[in-house]
This record gives structure tokens, C-alpha cells and sequence, in this order.
């Protein structure tokens, strides 16, 4: 009996490991798609588009209009540069991430571009709830450890514990997973003590092929704010130059 019980036991892990790998739901899965969908193989090869930033801080809302292009490297960071065009105290303000360790913030007003260094990436990028980290391409399966909380008939529930040595802010993210789509639906933030540091929101448009966050709230539970990115105008796979994403692009007047 215990030798037959031992048999069934072995079986049955065989034919569970056989239908989770089958079907993809396994959590080390279920997060590479996502990155794949986020910046990887299934992502456009480049995105342009305009953006609305509202800063929602107790009675006030301070509204700017970006523009922002991408570029999908393949087993790479994402080259990203974003530039404002209003009001007039922001207009040409501009980042550039080229890497987790390359970004660049240019200020017209001083005529210079400074490195954003690693001790800076969780301070407020131009006074928003987004940091300079939120701004980055995340490979989410290469800094987090994922496990299956729970999942309804359209979406999964993830638990991400950062991996030793990862350079990421959040100790702890729980993600939302919708299952047609591979995109991240709302993410809770937590900090190094287990607290709720951010929440985000993500409304999902399809453009072509594609499916691309069109609008994206973050709150700081510990400030009180939020802020909000409307996307509109969105164009892919448009062959962008990589002379867009340049120092040189960076400091170009719009």
C-alpha cells in the first residue's frame, strides 16, 4: 500500500507539473508574458503618442501635456524619451532612459542635461506621483520572485517578491493580471516595512494588433496625491529614427 500510495503520489505530481506547464498558468509564465506584452516580442517595435499628466494634491490639479516615443529592444532595455509641451514653466523639459543605469533629465532653463543617478530614481519626477524608477523599462521576471494569490475567470493575482540584489524600490508588488491580455490591470506598491507605499490603474486600448495602456493612475498612499496619464494620438510601429533618442533630440525645441 505505501509502496502503490507512493506511485500515485509521483503520478500525480507528473501529470499537475504536465497541465500547469500545458496550459501556462504557472506564475514564472504567466510574468514573462507579461513583460513580452509590456516590451518584449509581442510589444510594438516603437510607440509615439501625446500624453496628458494631471497632479491631483489635495485641491489642486496641475495639468501638462508630453510627448513620448519608445523603442522595443529585443533582449535589452527600451530606449524611451518624453518631452514637455506645457504650461510654460515645464515646456522642454525632457528625459531619456536608454538604461536601468542611463537616464537623463534636460532643464532649458540652465541649458544642461545631468545624469539621473541611482540615489534620485524615487523622487518625484517634475513634482508627480510617478519616481524616476516608475518611469523605467521593468523586466518584472527578472527582479521578482511571482506567485499565484488568486484568479477569477479573467484575470490572475500576483505576488512579486523582489529578488536579492534586484535595484527596485518596491519590496513587494501585487499585480493584477488580465488573462486575455497579459497586460497589468492595478498594481499595489509596498515598501521595505510590508506598508502600502502606490497604487495603480491601468485602462487597456487595443491599437492594431497591440494592446497598450491608454490611461494610467498612480496614487502615493503616503502623500495623499495621485496623478494620472491620459494617452491619445497613438501611433506604432512607425519606424522611429534612433536619432530620437539622443542628448542631442533631448535638448531639440518641439
Amino acid at each position: 500500500m505505501r509502496k502503490n500510495g507512493k506511485s500515485f503520489l509521483c503520478l500525480f505530481t507528473v501529470i499537475l507539473g504536465s497541465i500547469l506547464t500545458l496550459s501556462g498558468q504557472t506564475a514564472q509564465t504567466i510574468l514573462q508574458r507579461v513583460d513580452e506584452h509590456n516590451s518584449g516580442s509581442q510589444a510594438p517595435a516603437d510607440i509615439q503618442m501625446t500624453m496628458i499628466m494631471k497632479i491631483h494634491d489635495g485641491n489642486t490639479v496641475k495639468t501638462r501635456e508630453l510627448k513620448a516615443w519608445t523603442k522595443n529592444i529585443h533582449d535589452a532595455d527600451d530606449w524611451r524619451i518624453m518631452k514637455f509641451l506645457s504650461p510654460a514653466d515645464v515646456a522642454g523639459i525632457g528625459l531619456l532612459v536608454l538604461a536601468e543605469n542611463q537616464m537623463y533629465l534636460y532643464l532649458p532653463e540652465f541649458r544642461r542635461i545631468r545624469r539621473i543617478a541611482s540615489s534620485t530614481k524615487k523622487s518625484s519626477f517634475q513634482g508627480s506621483d510617478f519616481s524616476y524608477h516608475d518611469l523605467e523599462t521593468l523586466d518584472f521576471s527578472g527582479s521578482y520572485h511571482p506567485t499565484i494569490m488568486d484568479q477569477t475567470e479573467n484575470s490572475w493575482r500576483l505576488e512579486l517578491l523582489r529578488k536579492e540584489g534586484a535595484d527596485r524600490p518596491y519590496a513587494k508588488i501585487r499585480m493584477t493580471v488580465d488573462k486575455e491580455t497579459y497586460m497589468p490591470l492595478s498594481m499595489e506598491m509596498y515598501d521595505e516595512d510590508g506598508d502600502l507605499w502606490k497604487k495603480m490603474n491601468n485602462e487597456i486600448q487595443k491599437v492594431g494588433q497591440y494592446h497598450i495602456a491608454s490611461r494610467i493612475r498612480i496614487e502615493d498612499k503616503k502623500k495623499g496625491s495621485y496623478t494620472t496619464l491620459k494617452m491619445r494620438d497613438i501611433e506604432v510601429d512607425q519606424g522611429i529614427d534612433d536619432e530620437v533618442f539622443t542628448q542631442r533630440f533631448l535638448k531639440r525645441r518641439m
